[in-house]
């Protein structure tokens, strides 16, 4: 490939693809685990303490699978800052789509299918804040396991 800018754009998509294929598989199984007793407070939406938590490390172990991948690829670590940029693009993003809404009022029946799970969670407003930025440390972190130098110093 003879355009590094093209390069690195392409590396950042393929470490966001790969933050999605590492997360759906863990989140799934965190699902079947916990179920949707555990991952929901009685007749609510709103996640529990255990799914706040298990996210927290998920997402970790997501965002470090994404940095990694992507500095692996990147021509240069530009490529990992168009990553970060992703992540605080679709963190906001989430952070907007995330706010409560009449659902929340709504109470939940006991058999909750995973994609009812996924588009009725209500995630506490910090939380919410708090996924892109340990996207981003996470990211940054994958990226210097892989290289290991910090991931924006040359």
């Amino acid at each position: 490939m003879k355009s590094p800018l093209l390069k690195n754009v392409l590396a950042a998509v393929m470490g966001y693809v790969v933050m999605f294929a590492v997360s759906f598989p863990l989140f799934a199984l965190m699902w079947t685990t916990l179920g949707a007793d555990g991952s929901f407070e009685p007749g609510s939406w709103r996640v529990t303490g255990p799914w706040i938590a298990g996210s927290i490390g998920l997402g970790t172990i997501v965002s470090l699978c994404g940095g990694f991948s992507c500095s692996k690829l990147a021509a240069s670590r530009q490529g990992v800052a168009i990553l970060v940029g992703f992540v605080v693009m679709f963190g906001l993003l989430g952070i907007v789509s995330g706010m409560p809404d009449a659902a929340a009022a709504l109470g939940r029946a006991a058999d909750v299918s995973m994609f009812d799970a996924m588009t009725s969670a209500q995630q506490p407003p910090w939380m919410l804040w708090l996924n892109p930025v340990m996207g981003v440390i996470g990211v940054a972190f994958g990226a210097a396991l892989e290289t290991g130098k910090a991931p924006w110093r040359e």
